[in-house]
């Protein structure tokens, strides 16, 4: 005979489950992921917001900027069986590189960007994946999956509403080789691995999540994913070795992420007025110290500050005097 307080738990689950089950129907209505925007809601500046059991955070911002941190969390609660399959590590230190640069974009302007973070481990769920392989069929996993992806709809709908566009960056940590930071804008190495002439001439740029800001600048695909005034330029130039850029403008043959799930479905494809790119970190140097973690921080948002002048018309810097 099981015990009062194993039958009480028991019990809690089954509700846990049936209501989650609740909300993935109703997540999952209509099919697939929207790759659109939402409309959306009133939600203070610099102020959290958790969806249910707290596995997702928003925190609100008032920038056009949009971060999101799918790799950095660190719970595992027992409720969620471990994913059977799949990249099952953190990306360590991630996450607080992305509170990081969102105090250091505050303190340049007075505003914040939007962050949208999973604090479900990896080994739990991965937002940076397609449903099947994010959550494994675990209920309770795929609930988290949808309010991550819908958080992300609803800053980047605030940011264009607010501002006109929306600039995407997906923060990640890799361990190759090459001691560089990879931008992911959804092309593969081997669409890279060609000339500039090349590279103009394939109409590649079409499919690259900066392909709403290229139809709207104009001019060489190639140069503004890796010529002058490029964020790789502008990374490279303050010490942040960057592929692709002018010193690295193709991956060649050492690896190189292009970008996964949350870049091509939010900022790919029809997504107009939102652009960005997967950012892949270097451990040793970037993420290891919060020393570290400041400086890429200030590097960054002075590659943004410049990067959002150039191409978008936006004063990083006088936003505190924006309406």
């Amino acid at each position: 005979m099981r015990s009062l307080p194993s039958l009480l738990r028991r019990h809690r689950n089954a509700i846990v489950a049936a209501m989650a089950a609740l909300v993935l129907a109703a997540a999952s209505a209509g099919g697939a992921v929207p790759t659109k925007p939402t409309a959306p809601a009133e939600k203070v500046p610099g102020q959290a917001y958790f969806g249910l059991d707290r596995y997702v955070e928003y925190l609100a911002g008032d920038l056009p900027i949009v971060l999101t941190s799918p790799h950095g969390g660190r719970m595992r609660p027992d409720a969620i069986p471990n994913r059977k399959e799949g990249v099952k590590d953190m990306d360590v230190n991630t996450q607080e590189l992305a509170r990081a640069i969102i105090e250091e974009l505050h303190a340049r302007s007075g505003r914040r960007a939007h962050l949208i973070a999973s604090h479900l481990h990896r080994s739990k769920l991965d937002p940076n994946r397609e449903i099947k392989e994010a959550a494994q069929g675990q209920v309770l996993a795929e609930r988290t999956w949808h309010e991550f992806h819908a958080s992300i709809r609803e800053a980047l709908a605030a940011a264009v509403a607010r501002h006109g566009f929306a600039f995407l960056i997906d923060l990640h940590g890799h361990a190759h080789p090459i001691a560089r930071i990879e931008l992911g804008y959804a092309l593969e190495a081997k669409q890279l691995n060609q000339s500039d002439a090349a590279f103009d001439a394939s109409g590649l740029m079409a499919l690259s999540t900066l392909s709403d800001l290229h139809a709207r600048v104009g001019g060489s695909a190639a140069t503004l994913l890796r010529g002058p005034g490029s964020l790789g330029d502008l990374f490279s130039t303050r010490g942040i070795r960057a592929v692709p850029s002018p010193k690295d403008p193709q991956p060649g043959d050492h690896p190189f992420f292009a970008g996964g799930y949350i870049v091509r479905v939010h900022a790919g494809g029809d997504t107009p007025k939102v652009d960005g790119l997967q950012i892949e970190t270097y451990r040793a140097g970037i993420r290891d110290t919060a020393e570290n973690r400041a400086r890429f921080a200030r590097i960054t948002v002075e590659a943004l500050t410049v990067f959002l002048r150039e191409r978008y018309g936006f004063e990083l810097a006088a936003a505190t005097r924006a309406k």
